[in-house]
């Protein structure tokens, strides 16, 4: 893969996470308090990553997917976004 074409899904994988760990850490100052546009939200996140995974996966980037894909396991088991 170029590196142009890894860079540009680098930046998009770190631009989702971020927004990830924002989103997640609201739910988590309200004490759990979620309303559907928080839900709406994460698991926009967790699909853009997930599709990331799969793009960085198709273009040979193996440790890139690895990495998305700790993201994402991470995201549902430690802050329990089971349902996504």
């Amino acid at each position: 893969m170029s590196k142009p074409a890894f860079k540009h899904l680098l930046a998009h994988y770190r631009a989702h996470k971020n927004s990830l760990i924002v989103n997640v850490r609201a739910v988590t100052e309200n004490d759990g308090l979620v309303d559907n546009g928080m839900v709406i939200t994460i698991a926009k996140h967790v699909g853009a990553l997930n599709c990331l995974y799969w793009q960085a996966l198709g273009n040979g980037e193996v440790n890139l997917a690895k990495g998305i894909s700790r993201t994402i396991s991470k995201a549902k088991a430690v802050h329990g976004i089971e349902a996504i």
